[in-house]
């Protein structure tokens, strides 16, 4: 039999992993409507107000200030770790699909912006960044963040 204080914790965990998922959910979602509305806006030719008006929760600035964005960068709507990590904490993907992307990926790393040989105060991320973020909110686990440290260390470099 399961003690009242087991199974409350139980309870919390169930609850944790459920606000993990709808929220992994939720960012997969906002990361695809990003790359319809781009495309929508660039490849269909639909104006800012036509795509405000079929996506319904966002206002024509929003659509304005998201395209400005994507335009500036249009790498912003490539899958990235953090999404493939979503997809699976979202029950999207299995681990094994995850594993699998992430181990065969050529990440970049982070480091202090620097402008004319002087460090600011800025700091510009890297993939792996993502990794580290994912396994310290819990998305990866002990033996799936070694897999992919282990792997990066004996990665060639580029």
């Amino acid at each position: 039999m399961m003690s009242t204080e087991s199974a409350s914790q139980n309870i919390a965990q169930q609850a944790e992993q459920r606000l993990a998922a709808i929220a992994a959910r939720r960012r997969v979602a906002d990361r695809e409507l990003e790359r319809e509305i781009y495309k929508a806006a660039t490849i269909k030719g639909l104006s800012q107000r036509q795509i405000s008006d079929l996506v319904g929760n966002q206002s024509q600035a929003t659509i304005q200030r998201i395209l400005r964005r994507v335009s500036d960068d249009p790498s912003q709507l490539d899958v990235k770790p953090a999404e493939i990590i979503d997809q699976r904490t979202a029950g999207l993907i299995t681990t094994e699909q995850m594993m699998d992307q992430l181990m065969n990926w050529r990440y970049t790393f982070g480091g202090v912006v620097r402008i004319g040989g002087v460090a600011t105060d800025a700091y510009m991320t890297g993939d792996w960044d993502a990794i580290e973020m994912a396994f310290y909110r819990g998305q990866l686990s002990d033996d799936e963040f070694q897999q992919l440290a282990d792997r990066q260390r004996d990665a060639p470099l580029p």
